[in-house]
């Protein structure tokens, strides 16, 4: 048998995907001739490719807040799946739902079906889905799931805005380095030669990067060293070894480095709490919120802690005899365990961290800034100094 995405339409005129097994075409229409829906097209397809597949967290957030309310109003979950399917306009997120319909008439459970996504369904996801089948309370637990997607929401916007926004600020100051010596620069060149004059040592610096910049072999150097770089870091990016080492240096970056462990670790204590308030096993719980961390040193750290505590080590002692962990953290999670309140805790400390990285971007977007002007402003003085002073030098000889 073969794998088809097929194409269908309702009585409404909407568009809907999904795919299935059959023997050929011919096999295909006879299975879906009693869905309901008049057939389209259908083509062959590779099933690890769309078992493989992605989407962005935005459609998982409204598919998840959907399904929230659909259970909440009492439907099947079966029910629910359908509407979803009718209602999603992603084609991927319908190839998506058609499979966990279908996994579900077979008798699948819904957690065992998101199996079958992990690129899609996080492991914190399948796991509070799994609690819910076991324990009861899915719409609480798929609640609670859109909270932590939209929190997943603001942590992406705020990486970004930690990283691209220094990324933007350099390459602006290097643009106008660049424009500056290459293009304004040997405009005025031309002029200080017909002045037929000696040239101060610092004018003759500048035209002496302006020329070299121009030269076609520094543009060819350029071009192989951002290549071979790329190349390079690619490479080295495959081995643990490298990554771990790369992500321990990140953390001890200036500002940066801070605000990227407060991140990390705001995002692992949020899912720490709400994978212990589900109702997890706290051990469990350490082994899927650790997924969460992008920082493979960081997890590292996690992990060490995780295994103190399954050696029967409290989590106050396990967390403070990692360093990673600071004073605050540690002594909020003593007072949690001791009170019988640690998924209470975790959120307190999630919330600390949001704050705190809220706070030191703020602070460091202030100093940024004001830095940018300065160098850009540095970079145009020096320039037009060093193409000015041989001009007023002639103007005033002319003057006496």
């Amino acid at each position: 048998m073969r794998t088809y995405i097929y194409k269908l339409k309702d009585d409404t005129g909407k568009t809907l995907h999904g795919f299935t097994d059959a023997y050929d075409k011919k096999d295909l229409k006879k299975r879906l001739r009693h869905s309901n829906y008049f057939f389209v097209a259908a083509e062959p397809a590779h099933r690890e490719k769309i078992f493989n597949q992605k989407v962005d967290l935005e459609s998982l957030l409204v598919f998840t807040r959907r399904l929230s309310s659909l259970i909440d109003a009492g439907i099947p979950i079966l029910g629910a799946m359908h509407i979803l399917w009718r209602q999603t306009e992603d084609k991927q997120m319908q190839l998506v739902i058609s499979h966990l319909r279908n996994r579900l008439e077979e008798g699948k459970t819904l957690s065992a079906a998101l199996e079958d996504f992990p690129r899609i369904f996080p492991g914190i996801y399948r796991a509070m889905i799994e609690v819910a089948e076991k324990a009861g309370g899915l719409t609480t637990i798929l609640r609670r799931l859109t909270e932590h997607l939209e929190y997943q929401r603001v942590f992406v916007a705020r990486v970004r805005r930690a990283t691209w926004y220094p990324i933007f600020v350099i390459c602006f100051a290097l643009a106008v380095f660049v424009g500056m010596f290459t293009f304004f620069v040997p405009t005025y060149q031309k002029v200080l030669v017909r002045l037929k004059v000696e040239l101060p040592f610092f004018t003759q610096m500048v035209l002496s990067i302006s020329e070299f910049l121009r030269s076609p072999w520094t543009i060819l150097g350029i071009i192989i060293l951002v290549i071979g770089g790329t190349i390079g870091y690619r490479a080295l990016s495959r081995s643990a070894r490298f990554r771990y080492g790369m992500d321990r240096q990140k953390l001890k970056l200036p500002v940066f480095g801070d605000i990227l462990r407060a991140l990390t670790l705001g995002r692992f204590v949020r899912s720490l709490s709400i994978l212990v308030a589900s109702g997890l096993p706290i051990i469990d719980s350490f082994r899927v919120a650790k997924t969460t961390a992008s920082n493979e040193f960081v997890a590292d750290q996690i992990d060490a802690v995780q295994k103190k505590v399954e050696r029967g080590n409290s989590l106050y002692d396990s967390f403070r005899e990692v360093p990673l962990f600071p004073v605050m953290f540690v002594e909020m999670v003593g007072v949690g365990e001791s009170s019988g309140t640690i998924s209470q805790a975790f959120a307190h400390l999630a919330d600390h961290f949001d704050e705190e990285v809220d706070y030191k971007q703020s602070r460091f977007f202030t100093y940024l800034e004001p830095a940018l002007i300065l160098i850009v402003g540095a970079i145009v003085l020096v320039t037009l100094l060093a193409i000015y002073m041989p001009i007023f030098s002639v103007w005033q000889g002319l003057m006496h």
